[in-house]
């Protein structure tokens, strides 16, 4: 197996799905300490997002505070993450791996061909011969 990018970038992204799962959950929180959303037309709300019943079945307390710091802590962890996977990419030189070439459109369209189904043939794999050093 041709690994296609190195370890650290992999790493960078791997981190961010429990950070994400996580903000999603206290974003959740936040959302269920006041249910302001809904669907109202003047005075008479039509539907709310998450019916009162909703809250009861779960026994969903209103937890706004907790919400709030989670999401603010990890919110500066997605960042951190973000800006140390910016920096790796300037400082190996993954930056020219982002940018298209000439044949990427072509590639991207005999994929989406290929998993739409409309194009039985696998689309080419093209082999990154030599990757920069740090």
């Amino acid at each position: 197996m041709i690994e296609k990018h190195p370890f650290a970038i992999r790493g960078f992204h791997w981190v961010n799905f429990p950070i994400l799962a996580i903000m999603i959950w206290s974003g959740l929180l936040i959302y269920w300490a006041n249910d302001l959303y809904a669907i109202s037309i003047g005075d008479i709300t039509l539907l709310h997002f998450f019916p009162e019943w909703f809250y009861q079945a779960l026994n969903i307390e209103q937890r706004l505070a907790e919400g709030m710091a989670f999401h603010f802590v990890f919110m500066w962890v997605f960042f951190l993450n973000g800006l140390f996977y910016v920096l790796y990419t300037f400082i190996s030189g993954e930056w020219r791996y982002l940018i298209p070439n000439k044949h990427s459109f072509k590639e991207a369209w005999q994929v989406l061909l290929h998993d739409l189904h409309i194009r039985k043939t696998i689309p080419p794999h093209s082999v990154i011969s030599s990757r920069p050093t740090i």
